[in-house]
């Protein structure tokens, strides 16, 4: 008999898909990238620092919602590109443009990417076993 056991093989799978979390985190993700329209202004100043110390904190915590609160002020990329692309002609063939959208759409991922992994809910740990 040998002293090493194999480990065990999780029973249940731990990253199922869901059409309805998708869809929850689609709907969530687009709203908070155009809420990024409020940072037009001054207001821009309270806005991302608010963002950075909530990312921090969450950070801390180790939670994936640091991931949406880091990428909310990068956004902004998406609302510099339609405002340039309205306001100036010839913009969306510059490189500016280009930038502004990838910046916006880093932020759009880091949002994606939080959404799903804190939506995706909570694992019973050993301790909260012996708590109930």
């Amino acid at each position: 008999m040998s002293p090493y056991t194999p480990p065990q093989t999780p029973t249940e799978p731990s990253g199922r898909f869901s059409i309805a979390r998708a869809a929850l985190v689609l709907i969530l993700t687009a709203g908070i990238a155009a809420s990024s329209i409020l940072m037009v202004g001054p207001q821009i100043v309270l806005i991302v620092p608010l963002a950075w110390v909530l990312g921090l904190a969450f950070a801390l915590r180790r939670s994936f919602w640091s991931l949406v609160c880091f990428g909310y002020p990068f956004t902004f990329g998406l609302i510099s590109a339609w405002i340039g692309y309205k306001e100036m002609p010839g913009y969306e063939r510059s490189p500016a443009f280009a930038v502004s959208i990838g910046i916006g759409l880093v932020g759009c991922a880091l949002i994606v990417m939080g959404m799903l992994k804190a939506l995706a809910g909570r694992k019973e740990t050993g301790r909260d076993k012996e708590r109930q």
